[in-house]
């Protein structure tokens, strides 16, 4: 586990940045859509510049994490080799030397073959932490240089591409995840993203903690805040214990003053978020009566199993849930992991509109809520939950790979580059 840091003073430190930054077409003037919107100071890098400009360094080639269709559902494929590095990155681009690196379940789905409309000899992985090192003009007309004040710093790196116009309402139509076409993901040495994609790191975080932030921390706080409405004083279900977007979401609902219970398979994942996370307690759902039994846990008088204002769900146990709703309750969900089909009877339907109970579909989040997100950990000292870590080396990989498999652990698996 990554040793506890003292978390920082939130201040505005911006008369420190001498360069302005280039108004380039369709990008935000730097810092409106990172520090500005955070209201963070800038992170100074952890080592010193290179006295070699970033631009004209001559590495050709870079350990990567790469996906052959080929061989899908096999254990080649995905393998860890050699891989190409472009001379500079694509214009509008920016080049992150990344220094920690988390998986994700998508990449077990994808080493599975179960994710779908990926392409051939692509670089996986969402998640990274590290250095800018280069920034490519909008026009390709070279690099920006020491003009863009992040350069040489630490950044976070956003997962969500192309969010589209519509802000916090829904993606658009070009929006995709990092690591598929045609941006290449960052399980490698270098990953180039769009020069928005780039924030400043939260200081309070070690590169381990910071590199387990992004996806899962953006995808629960959208599921949580912008679209649960998680508010002090209401009763929260987040089910699937030990999940990295579960454990955000159970962290980010106590922070925001909820009473939080759970659900899993695993009494000592159920004990952690109790004694580690806050949450009130939680029940195993292979129990046919789980609901009853939970609601015997919250111990409210003459409510019957309708105890929760919001129930964030990854699992797809839809009607379960529903039973669980107090009128005008929210059921949140960001997956389908039991592949379950699901059928709701006209019972089911009349409680929806009788309650006024609303389904509501989630998914990662806007680069306005992953500054929300980045601000509400540093208010409220959020610690992301890191079950391992380990060198991104071929060895290191696999067996975070089977880890993964497992299923049993308690937040995320990180891969370091020292």
């Amino acid at each position: 586990m990554v040793g506890s840091m003292r978390p920082f003073k939130l201040q505005m430190q911006m008369q420190s940045i001498r360069a302005p930054a280039p108004r380039w077409p369709g990008v935000p003037a730097f810092p409106t859509s990172s520090a500005r919107l955070l209201g963070l100071p800038i992170p100074q890098a952890r080592r010193q510049s290179s006295t070699t400009p970033a631009s004209t360094r001559r590495e050709t080639m870079m350990d990567a994490v790469v996906l052959h269709l080929s061989d899908r559902g096999t254990p080649n494929t995905l393998k860890f080799e050699r891989f190409p590095l472009p001379a500079r990155p694509a214009p509008g681009y920016a080049r992150v030397e990344l220094s920690a690196v988390a998986l994700n379940k998508r990449d077990h789905w994808i080493a599975l073959n179960q994710y779908p409309a990926l392409a051939d000899r692509t670089v996986l992985g969402s998640d990274g932490v590290g250095t800018l090192v280069v920034v490519s003009s909008p026009r390709g007309t070279g690099s920006v240089g020491a003009a863009h004040p992040l350069l040489d710093k630490r950044v976070l790196i956003l997962p969500s591409v192309s969010w589209g116009p519509a802000g916090k309402r829904a993606q658009g139509k070009d929006f995709r995840v990092l690591g598929n076409q045609p941006d290449n993901g960052t399980f490698a040495q270098y990953v180039d993203v769009p020069t928005e994609n780039v924030f400043p790191a939260p200081r309070a975080l070690g590169d381990a903690e910071a590199a387990a932030l992004p996806l899962a921390g953006l995808t629960a706080w959208r599921a949580v805040k912008t679209r649960g409405g998680v508010e002090r004083g209401m009763n929260v279900l987040v089910t699937a214990a030990g999940s990295g977007v579960s454990t955000f979401a159970m962290q980010y609902a106590v922070a925001l003053g909820a009473k939080v219970w759970t659900t899993s398979s695993s009494r000592a994942k159920i004990d952690f978020a109790m004694e580690k996370l806050g949450v009130e307690g939680g029940v195993d759902y292979r129990d046919e009566d789980w609901t009853g039994k939970l609601a015997e846990l919250v111990g409210e008088e003459g409510a019957g199993e309708r105890v929760m204002d919001v129930v964030v769900d990854s699992s797809g146990m839809v009607e379960q849930c529903l039973k669980l709703l107090r009128p005008g309750g929210r059921y949140v969900f960001f997956g389908n992991t039991t592949q379950r089909a699901h059928t709701l009877t006209p019972a089911d339907m009349r409680a929806v509109y009788f309650l006024q109970l609303q389904i509501v579909g989630s998914t990662m989040g806007s680069p306005e809520e992953f500054a929300e997100m980045l601000q509400f950990v540093q208010e409220h000292g959020v610690k992301p939950v890191v079950h391992s870590v380990r060198k991104f080396s071929k060895e290191g990989w696999e067996e975070a790979l089977r880890e993964m498999e497992m299923g049993e652990q308690q937040g995320k698996i990180v891969l370091t580059m020292e």
